[in-house]
């Protein structure tokens, strides 16, 4: 059997992988990047495609363009259950060809010196003495078992968190998916019979009727090409994605030609906080495999580059220190934590909260606008649901025929601001994990609690 030996080893090619190998590309390192896929399909997920500019920005990523590019986002109109009130919320964004974007960022990592094989499996991580110091892969190309050693395996695996799985139990970074805490998502790509009115907004439709726990999105790909589908709660017993979508496709996407299906395909998105530690001994996690995904809209490519960035910085600085260590790369909690993961937490329990109303609230909260555009726009960017004394005073009085929805926003604003506190003292080493856990898991059982009654 052959053995290589690699700085950096980095399994999955989606966003997440492909910016940690972009952000580590030309810095002197020996970086294998392997995709289970061919090339021409690696960054090929079943999801929105939607990307927030901002994430482009912070991270210093290159745009899209050509191709890549399907159409530029100017916001997202959300419709109440009975699609009598639309909310807009404004805010720049691409719609993405996301796998012929996610194949040039690993072209210009490549054109830098990383490695990337495609159709290339993890089979097992190398485990010993309490570090992970590589993986044994398989090469369909070459039809070989090869054995790759590595000072820092990076987890870029998805949902099926091939690599963290296959680590003992006992270990913080295995930590396992509660199937309540994903979305099961099921999309499909279709051209339109006529041109789509207002095509550079996405549409997001919230209904507990025809999408339990989740939501229907319908995201223009261009004037005539959408992206329609929708995402299930797991764990709670409902019938198949496909049955939802078979039986509201007309009343969400009627002007849709099913007879002109481009593409089609589900997955299972983790939508909660950020996993507890995305870092242990000779390991990070990044992406979906870190659960990194915006636990209220399922979006998850921007977060999924910023842990990618995160992983990156992580590993660099761990170089020069020589520390490959659960210490040695605990920066990488810090990083994402403060760039993101903070933000994702609080917004875990805004989603707790969405999960337990009924239609009828919905209808109510948004028509009465109990939570306007503007709230709804800082508890997505930041993560706070801040209501003014007297918009409070103003809200109260126009919503006098359902205190307690009011009430439970107002336990849900405390929450979400206790939990942000919390992560952002998140422990500055190994040693503190396990008590800040019990913390964070005691105030999400208070809140879920509290929350029900």
């Amino acid at each position: 059997m052959k053995e290589l030996k690699y700085d950096v080893l980095i399994i999955g090619g989606g966003f997440a992988g492909a910016s940690t190998a972009f952000h580590l590309a030309g810095k002197g390192l020996k970086v294998l990047l392997v995709d289970s896929k061919p090339w021409n399909r690696i960054g090929d997920k079943p999801c929105g495609d939607a990307v927030s500019k901002t994430h482009f920005d912070r991270l210093g990523m290159p745009y899209p363009k050509g191709e890549e590019l399907e159409n530029k986002i100017s916001g997202i109109k959300l419709y109440s259950p009975d699609m009598r009130t639309v909310w807009t919320v404004n805010g720049e964004g691409f719609e993405l060809n996301a796998p012929l974007y996610n194949q040039r960022i690993l072209r210009e990592a490549e054109s830098k010196g990383v490695e990337i094989w495609d159709q290339t499996t993890a089979m097992k991580p190398l485990f010993e003495n309490g570090f992970v110091g590589g993986a044994v892969l398989y090469n369909r190309r070459s039809n070989e078992e090869v054995v790759v050693y590595s000072k820092v395996l990076v987890d870029a695996t998805g949902y099926s968190r091939s690599v963290r799985s296959k680590l003992p139990q006992e270990l913080p970074i295995a930590e396992d998916l509660d199937e309540k805490d994903a979305d099961i998502a099921y999309r499909e790509v279709l051209l339109t019979r006529d041109d789509i009115e207002d095509h550079d907004y996405l549409r997001i439709f919230v209904t507990q009727k025809a999408s339990p726990g989740g939501y229907w999105w319908y995201f223009p790909k261009g004037k005539n090409k959408v992206n329609v589908g929708l995402g299930i709660q797991g764990g709670m017993g409902y019938p198949s994605v496909h049955v939802f979508y078979q039986k509201y496709l007309d009343s969400y996407a009627p002007d849709v030609d099913k007879s002109k299906l481009l593409v089609k395909g589900g997955a299972l998105v983790p939508t909660r906080r950020p996993l507890y530690t995305m870092a242990w001994n000779g390991i990070i996690a990044v992406g979906d495999s870190a659960y990194t995904v915006n636990p209220v809209h399922g979006g998850g490519k921007g977060s999924a580059m910023i842990s990618g960035y995160c992983a990156a910085k992580t590993i660099l600085n761990a170089f020069e220190k020589g520390d490959f260590s659960a210490q040695g790369l605990w920066d990488m909690n810090i990083c994402y934590i403060n760039e993101y993961g903070a933000k994702q937490a609080s917004l875990d329990i805004f989603r707790r909260f969405l999960q337990k109303l009924n239609d009828d609230e919905i209808n109510y909260g948004m028509n009465k606008k109990v939570l306007k555009e503007e709230d709804l726009l800082e508890a997505s960017e930041k993560g706070d649901l801040h209501l003014s004394v007297a918009e409070k005073a103003m809200r109260i009085i126009a919503g006098l025929g359902r205190p307690s929805l009011l009430m439970k926003l107002k336990t849900v604003a405390e929450y979400m601001k206790n939990i942000k506190q919390l992560y952002y003292n998140y422990p500055k080493s190994p040693s503190g994990l396990q008590i800040w856990k019990a913390q964070v898991d005691n105030l999400i059982s208070e809140f879920n609690m509290n929350i029900s009654k």
